[in-house]
């Protein structure tokens, strides 16, 4: 298990463009920030592709832009994007404009399901851990940053950074119907799949989250929910945290969360926004109730 994190500041800003939004929150996480990009061997970008069919279940690319905006401040070398899409990477990268990113800085588009791998692992329902390869590019990247939109989600109740970072990073074969299908590995029970999250994460932690809530998915995601405009985004080198503040703003009580439970109690909290340091909007202002997931009754047996 790796180093726990426990940076207890978040920042929170109000407005909708998205691009702009990314850039003063990473100036708001300021030295630090510079710092870890200045040191950082290699950099992962890590979008949520999941389906190029719907846009608004993906990260916008003015978000990526507004990453890759105050990466090439600092440093030229090259910076990987990739993910490892349900629908086909390459198909996304194509569609949602990600070819287009090479005006913005140096960048190096990868498809993770085509990706080497190292030893991770997936609960069944019996509880037993079954082997699933995980991104080498992504494991061994030591700046890994998670930019998703928040939205919820059918199996895990959020779709969020943690979420995106482990699962859209393990990699499977492609089926004969031309998708890359996890939930045979992951879709074993709600309590194994929260446990499989919690527990990859300790050994493969990301570096920094941010969380788009300019448009937030509720309902059925994390492909066919309705989109909401709430105007919002998250960063944090605490992604459990980051995952956190989003899902109280989403309506939903953080330790309702299997994985966020699990992890806060492996150490890698806080997920109570009360004992986080909020730098920016008032998270009791910006907090909506969204309408869940219809199997929200069915997730909460995780415990």
């Amino acid at each position: 298990m790796k180093k726990t994190i426990t940076d207890k500041k978040v920042v929170l800003l109000e407005g909708s463009d998205r691009r702009e939004l990314v850039r003063t929150a990473l100036t708001t996480l300021g030295n630090k920030f510079t710092r870890r990009i200045k040191e950082a061997k290699r950099i992962f970008i890590h979008p949520n592709l999941v389906t190029h069919f719907r846009k608004g279940a993906c990260t916008d690319i003015e978000a990526i832009r507004g990453v890759v905006d105050h990466i090439s401040l600092l440093r030229g070398d090259k910076i990987i994007v990739g993910d490892a899409a349900f629908h086909g990477t390459k198909t996304a990268f194509k569609k949602l404009d990600y070819e287009s990113l090479g005006r913005s800085g140096n960048v190096k588009l990868v498809d993770l399901n085509d990706d080497k791998t190292v030893p991770s692992f997936a609960y069944a329902s019996n509880m037993k851990k079954r082997p699933l390869g995980f991104s080498k590019t992504v494991a061994a990247s030591d700046m890994n940053i998670v930019v998703v939109p928040a939205k919820m989600h059918s199996y895990y109740i959020v779709s969020l950074s943690i979420k995106t970072h482990i699962v859209g990073s393990q990699v499977v074969s492609r089926s004969p119907f031309g998708i890359y299908a996890r939930w045979p590995w992951l879709h074993t029970g709600y309590k194994p799949a929260h446990l499989s999250l919690a527990e990859v994460y300790t050994t493969y932690p990301a570096q920094l989250a941010i969380i788009d809530g300019t448009q937030v998915m509720e309902g059925q995601g994390p492909a066919f929910g309705k989109v909401r405009n709430l105007n919002w985004l998250i960063a944090s080198f605490n992604p459990v945290a980051a995952d956190a503040l989003a899902a109280y703003l989403m309506g939903l009580e953080p330790k309702e969360i299997g994985y966020l439970y699990h992890l806060e109690k492996m150490g890698f909290g806080p997920i109570d926004h009360r004992k986080m340091e909020i730098a920016g909007s008032n998270p009791n202002k910006l907090r909506r109730t969204l309408s869940r997931p219809y199997s929200y009754n069915e997730i909460i047996q995780w415990k």
